[in-house]
């Protein structure tokens, strides 16, 4: 790949999840394709610290630039309130172009393109009415693509419309990346014609130097005491399922099983009742086990999905990629998804578990119970591609994406 000569902004003020794995990535992606990276970030030190842990070559490490705070388009008390939404808009996006020209003044360099690590449609749906303001063509990774595989329906959390084509009719886009590969051909219609690229749903395969340095898998490993382990990790909200699975949990078939959720929790869109039903049964069942805090390091998390038997992801109303599927992948684990939905065409096409109607707990406990049965195991791995997958949702396949999308500019 020819290097790069271009001065590129990073930005990404969401600090949860997977986001400062994404953006620390993104980074290095950037500077590997040999442009010059500003990052700006909510958490300087723990981008600075994941940066460490990188072997880059000493002629990459100095093209990244010390990393810069910056701050999110969170909502104001503005009134009236109808015209809330523009002038937060107007108001971050005007300040961030203001941060952007300070430093291009401080350092007498100019930044060529910003590039968006996530675009959420509630934080950029007044993007396009200000970017004049904001003064710097842009590219970015539509995270999710929502409205092109359920049509019409709201935004978890937020209730608001999915509206892509208010951001991506922008005319200083150069370029979108999207993590469905579905949602390509939309995206097109909406963008002008200008280059809509597939990311790959990349992943860390890295496990604790020792396993005695990972407390919670030891925590999991003793209270299974032998048990098959099926887990539910992540950020942990209704779209995850997380009925279905204490359901399945409970079911008669699998009392033999021990189940772990770990993740931070929210009770976001989730009815009273249905919280007090949840946090009885995970506080008297005795083959459940909560671990409700963020899990903050990649090795812990991949320690705990190479240490289950199962991963449980039959997912509600969830039409998005999930890393989750590639973290499973990574480590050969089956998988159980949700139909309808990109997941379970991935599981298909790979052959990487199976597939059950959405918010079935029986279908769901049906197929951990075959996921356990003798042989299963060994036949999965006579056809399962996983290798394939890998090599779809790589590294070194985020480092072609992102050389081909920072080129445009």
């Amino acid at each position: 790949m020819r290097a790069l000569n271009k001065t590129i902004a990073i930005i990404d003020w969401n600090a949860g999840g997977h986001h400062p794995v994404y953006f620390t990535h993104f980074t290095a992606a950037i500077a590997e394709a040999g442009a010059d990276v500003i990052p700006f970030c909510a958490d300087t030190n723990e981008f600075s610290i994941r940066l460490s842990e990188f072997d880059l070559a000493a002629a990459v490490s100095s093209r990244i630039a010390p990393a810069e705070w910056v701050g999110g388009p969170w909502p104001s008390n503005f009134r009236p309130a109808r015209w809330r939404g523009i002038y937060d808009g107007f108001r971050f996006f005007r300040d961030l172009g203001k941060q952007l020209r300070a430093w291009e003044w401080r350092w007498k360099k100019r930044i060529d393109l910003v590039f968006f690590a996530c675009i959420y449609d509630q934080q950029f749906e007044y993007f396009r009415k200000v970017d004049r303001f904001f003064g710097y063509q842009w590219s970015g990774l539509y995270l999710h693509a929502r409205s092109f595989r359920l049509p019409g329906s709201p935004i978890p959390h937020t209730g608001r419309m999915p509206c892509p084509e208010k951001i991506f009719s922008s005319s200083s886009l150069r370029a979108v990346g999207v993590l469905d590969e579905g949602a390509v051909e939309p995206m097109q219609k909406i963008t002008d014609g200008k280059p809509v690229l597939v990311f790959p749903d990349f992943t860390e395969d890295t496990l604790p130097a020792n396993k005695s340095e990972d407390g919670l898998i030891q925590k999991i490993h003793t209270f299974a005491s032998g048990r098959p382990v099926i887990s539910l990790i992540g950020h942990l909200h209704w779209t995850k399922g997380l009925s279905v699975f204490t359901e399945a949990a409970r079911h008669p078939s699998l009392n033999d099983c021990f189940f772990f959720l770990g993740g931070d929790l929210s009770w976001a869109d989730t009815e009273k009742y249905i919280q007090h039903q949840l946090q009885h049964t995970w506080e008297t069942a005795p083959n459940i086990l909560t671990y409700f805090q963020r899990i903050t390091t990649e090795s812990a998390l991949n320690s705990i999905i190479d240490g289950s038997d199962v991963i449980a992801a039959s997912y509600i109303s969830f039409p998005n990629s999930s890393n989750i599927l590639t973290k499973a992948a990574f480590f050969e684990k089956p998988i159980v998804v949700s139909d309808g939905y990109l997941m379970a065409e991935r599981v298909r096409e790979f052959e990487l578990g199976e597939v059950v109607p959405e918010g079935d707990s029986e279908a769901l406990a049906a197929a951990i119970r075959r996921t356990l049965t003798p042989g299963y195991r060994e036949e999965l791995h006579q056809r399962a591609r996983w290798e394939d997958y890998r090599q779809l949702h790589s590294l070194d396949r985020l480092k072609r994406v992102m050389h081909e999308i920072v080129s445009i500019a």
